[in-house]
């Protein structure tokens, strides 16, 4: 009798280590899965972020090659009906941003366009190199002149001295010989 009870309660005590085990395992799952739903969540808001930050820069750049144009049309106002298409756009924009989707893949078509545009009123690379030309030539001319500033410093604290000894010379007594 009594072995009978020593095997059901060590089967018991098997049983209940099997329970905290698994209840162990459960809870480092849930806490592994809570894991990733914060991970997943902050690598899509970190996503998001940065779509409205590129699309940001893309509805700047359109604004800005937009009023280019404008600005190079020989017509001194502006028509009812840019105003109205610009209007409808801004809408359609705000209800892009405003969507929680994100886009897969990006419209060939517009991307074509806007490469084009880009080609033909935006050219940063020629200016880039333009002003990267005129800084080293002012860096240059600026080492040149610290150079010059350099030896003239130099050339009249020698001078300087050169005069000094020959006057402390000069106004020295006469050696009796």
């Amino acid at each position: 009798m009594e072995s009978t009870n020593t095997t059901s309660s060590g089967l018991d005590d098997i049983q209940y280590l099997l329970h905290l085990e698994s209840l162990k395992r459960y809870t480092e799952e849930a806490k592994n899965m809570q894991r990733q739903v914060e991970e997943h969540a902050r690598n899509f808001l970190e996503a998001k972020r940065e779509y409205q930050r590129e699309f940001a820069r893309l509805v700047s750049l359109s604004k800005n090659i937009n009023l280019c144009g404008t600005l190079d049309a020989n017509s001194s106002r502006i028509l009812d009906t840019h105003v109205s298409n610009t209007s409808v756009k801004l809408s359609e924009m705000s209800a892009a941003l405003a969507n929680e989707k994100r886009p897969n893949e990006m419209d060939m078509r517009i991307l074509e366009e806007c490469k084009l545009q880009l080609e033909r009123k935006h050219r940063p690379r020629i200016k880039l190199t333009k002003h990267q030309i005129n800084f080293a030539s002012n860096r240059e001319a600026l080492k040149t002149l610290r150079t010059t500033l350099d030896n003239v410093e130099n050339g009249f604290e020698l001078s300087t001295l050169a005069t000094m000894d020959q006057l402390t010379i000069e106004l020295q007594p006469p050696q009796p010989n």
